[in-house]
């Protein structure tokens, strides 16, 4: 379980590790760049990118207030060890979890 508080609009979010064959279906409804970095990506390492992707995604969308309701394609987050750049107006980062899950928050920033 993961609680974002926060003076601004947050949004957290904690996934599961993927099964390897269940990438392919999830990483299709993925931005386009981010699509393309788990194509060429190790078999080994989608599961872990895809994870830390969509979590960051969903922490974004939750903050934002409509969650899946938005596409997960509209908006690049990265699938990288760090997050891509953020969204105009807002800060991604990575949560420490145990091995086997994925976490991330989004928070607005201040002044933008």
């Amino acid at each position: 379980m993961l609680i974002g508080i926060a003076g601004a609009p947050v949004g957290v979010d904690v996934e599961g590790i993927l099964r390897p064959d269940a990438v392919a279906q999830v990483s299709s409804a993925m931005h386009p760049t981010e699509t393309a970095e788990l194509a060429a990506a190790p078999d080994h390492a989608k599961p872990m990118a895809l994870a830390r992707a969509w979590a960051r995604k969903e922490s974004y969308l939750k903050g934002i207030g409509t969650g899946l309701s938005r596409s997960p394609a509209l908006d690049y987050v990265g699938t990288g060890p760090t997050p891509g750049p953020a969204p105009r107006g807002w800060t991604l980062g990575d949560v420490a979890v145990p091995e086997g899950f994925a976490a991330a928050y989004a928070l607005r920033s201040h002044g933008r």
